[in-house]
């Protein structure tokens, strides 16, 4: 039995003898492989390269994304293009109006141009856009002498958006005329239906945001 602990006991001494002396493998002279993954402690100490950091100048020319010292624009110089391939300057003249678009979610505002600002040209571009339908057309327009109220006679009040009723179409054309004009008020008389709708001013019943913020409020009650 004293024997055997006494292998035992040797073995387990050599054992921590063994784990606790030195490695004595020195690291080679030799390039390593690429990819080969070494122990930490035979990588050695390694050094960068000197460099220096970059220094933008003050004066330096300012890009089309701003800011100091950025670099050379990133436009894409077309003077190397073909003539066919180079863009074409499209310069818009006339009158900017802003109309207002009958949808299903209320009365949006959009924008174009017009030629000479009067009431067939807001008829005929709120038609260009979706706004009315191709029977609508103007009868009559008289902007009363103080210049802030107006009458205006139409054949039809049709939206392209069909499920629109007639007063959110004639809602839509009357804040199309009163901002353009600078009214206060206006009345509009549809000759197709017999219907007259007096001194209207600038409407918001039937805002899309507006719309949509009460759906949203119905909705959470």
């Amino acid at each position: 039995m004293k024997k055997i602990i006494s292998m035992v006991l040797l073995g387990i001494t050599a054992v921590l003898l063994f784990g606790c002396t030195p490695s004595t493998i020195q690291e080679s002279s030799l390039e390593h492989p690429d990819g080969i993954i070494l122990p930490e402690d035979l990588k050695g100490d390694m050094t960068l390269p000197e460099s220096s950091a970059y220094v933008i100048p003050a004066d330096a020319e300012t890009g089309e994304n701003g800011g100091p010292g950025a670099m050379a624009t990133t436009a894409v110089d077309y003077s190397y293009y073909p003539e066919d391939k180079q863009p074409v300057e499209v310069t818009v003249t006339g009158t900017q109006v802003i109309i207002y678009v009958p949808g299903p979610n209320g009365i949006t505002a959009s924008f174009d141009f017009v030629d000479t600002c009067d009431a067939d040209s807001l008829i005929e571009v709120m038609i260009n856009n979706n706004a009315l339908t191709d029977d609508v057309a103007v009868e009559s327009f008289e902007i009363a002498e103080d210049g802030r109220s107006a009458v205006l006679d139409i054949t039809e009040a049709k939206s392209v958006y069909a499920a629109a009723p007639e007063e959110e179409v004639v809602a839509a054309i009357a804040n199309t005329f009163i901002d353009n004009f600078s009214l206060d008020e206006i009345s509009v008389s549809v000759s197709g239906t017999g219907n007259d709708y007096e001194n209207l001013g600038f409407s918001q019943e039937y805002d899309a945001k507006k719309q949509q913020q009460s759906e949203s409020t119905e909705a959470a009650e």
